[in-house]
């Protein structure tokens, strides 16, 4: 397939349109903290998913949740370690830890007062 070449008039109207959005996206600093609860959430759901069904007779089965379920250790380890640098990072920390800890231990002390905490920043709205 041979593609035709973009006229000049295409490029610039492009360029205009893109303009304001590339500025947008360069203004806004990335936060280390959504890609560590990005990488917890994922390791979570493989170690549920290794888990799900799971014959404890069988060595493959065990031998797959259990290497799934060092990695979501680590994953969490790791998200321990990183500090958000943007309020969303913060309020993100905050929800990814109230929705776990109601999923564990949904009657205790400390995820009621986690839930409390992320229901009032979600209150307050965006800074």
């Amino acid at each position: 397939m041979i593609l035709a070449p973009l006229s000049r008039r295409t490029l610039i109207s492009a360029a205009a349109l893109l303009g304001p959005v590339l500025r947008v996206r360069a203004a806004e600093p990335v936060d280390p903290i959504f890609a560590a609860i990005s990488a917890a959430r994922r390791t979570g759901m493989a170690l549920t998913a290794a888990l799900s069904d799971l014959d404890e007779d069988d060595e493959a089965q065990n031998s797959r949740a259990n290497a799934a379920a060092d990695v979501d250790s680590d994953a969490r380890n790791a998200l321990g370690k990183v500090q958000p640098t943007t309020e969303a990072g913060f309020r993100a920390l905050v929800r990814f830890h109230a929705e776990d800890i109601a999923f564990l231990e949904p009657d205790t002390f400390g995820a009621l007062a986690l839930k409390d905490i992320a229901a009032a920043l979600e209150a307050r709205g965006p800074s």
